[in-house]
């Protein structure tokens, strides 16, 4: 258990066995996750700074680097081996130091890039790093107008990148252009904040980007054709997670099952979480209900999802970090549940209740 303190970022690396967790409380810290799932504290002090913590990052084929960015405009890059910093990439642009909102890294491990809040000159930048070279390539500052929330690179090509902003857009670039205007590639006005975006594939290869809004609604559109394939509001999402309070309605985020489908993953912000923390699977422009944690215990804000091994690690609002073993049971027809359960507790090795059911909810 974090005590006294809540758990926002969370990154797994490429190998699966190690988890980084960026905290409230301005640290940074690593676990192992063990074959049997249970996770065990390896640093956690890996890193401890002075201002919050935007986002968290393992290299896409290097399971030992990590990449922390902070508001306070600093980019980090961890050996998590010797549990040292290695170098902290900076800004060389002109002007007042950025201050970052968050970051990723492109699929080749090449590139590294850091959003910004709004400036005192209304401009939003998007900053681009070499990371082999540890240089500062450029930046974008023309394709927002507010805060830019969310960056996410393609998962295959390491030249796509996309962007969302409290300014309602979401931008698609191709890197590999030399300018700004050239590298934009498609935009879709979602007419609301977007909190966060990811990328999808869908059985037939086509390219979807989902976005979470700030009100908890949920859009997805086609890449190419920049159509809105689907949009699910609050209060269809909380029907599909069988709630009734749609004010209560918390969407975590969107994860790949790696099978060209993708899921939901919602809860209640009604009695701190607990007890509701469920899945919902996308399919033909509709949610269905997918899974159903029992006994969760807090509001989580952060999630990773492993395609190879199917599980689920969250964080949130109690600080607690708990990884959840899901399996089909029975044929596709079956409900499927969350199974064998296993919290990062003061031990390390607290197990709870294992929950079987017969129905989804």
């Amino acid at each position: 258990s974090l005590k006294r303190t809540c758990g926002l970022h969370l990154s797994q690396s490429c190998q699966y066995d190690t988890l980084a967790v960026g905290l409230s409380r301005k640290e940074l810290q690593l676990y192992r996750v063990r074959e049997s799932g249970e996770l065990a504290l390896e640093n956690g002090a890996l890193g401890r700074y002075q201002s919050g913590i935007r986002g968290v990052k393992f290299f896409n084929g290097e399971p030992n680097s990590l990449v922390c960015c902070t508001e306070d405009g600093d980019v980090h890059l961890y050996d998590v081996r010797s549990g040292s910093e290695v170098h902290r990439f900076e800004d060389t642009s002109e002007g007042l130091k950025k201050t970052i909102s968050s970051c990723d890294i492109n699929q080749n491990d090449r590139v590294l890039c850091a959003s910004s809040e709004v400036q005192k000159n209304g401009d939003s930048f998007l900053l681009f790093f070499d990371v082999r070279q540890r240089s500062y390539l450029g930046c974008y500052w023309e394709c927002h107008s507010d805060d830019i929330t969310h960056v996410r690179f393609h998962p295959t090509n390491p030249d796509l990148f996309a962007s969302a902003s409290v300014d309602g857009l979401i931008n698609v670039f191709d890197i590999s252009k030399l300018t700004e205007d050239d590298a934009m590639q498609y935009c879709y006005n979602v007419e609301t904040a977007v909190d966060s975006i990811n990328w999808h594939t869908d059985p037939t290869g086509r390219d979807l980007i989902s976005c979470v809004t700030t009100t908890n609604d949920l859009h997805l559109y086609d890449v190419e054709s920049q159509d809105s394939v689907a949009l699910f509001n609050r209060e269809e999402i909380t029907k599909a997670m069988r709630r009734t309070s749609a004010i209560d309605c918390n969407v975590v985020g969107t994860h790949n099952y790696g099978n060209g489908s993708f899921f939901v993953l919602a809860g209640s912000n009604f009695n701190k979480g607990k007890d509701c923390l469920r899945t919902l699977r996308y399919d033909n422009k509709c949610l269905l209900p997918d899974r159903s944690f029992a006994k969760s215990k807090q509001i989580v804000r952060a999630s990773v999802y492993n395609e190879k091994d199917q599980y689920l690690i969250a964080t949130g609002e109690s600080g607690l970090i708990t990884l959840w073993q899901c399996r089909m049971d029975g044929g596709s027809d079956s409900a499927t549940t969350a199974a064998g359960i296993n919290s990062a507790s003061n031990s390390l090795k607290q197990k709870l209740h294992v929950s079987h059911r017969a129905k989804p909810y």
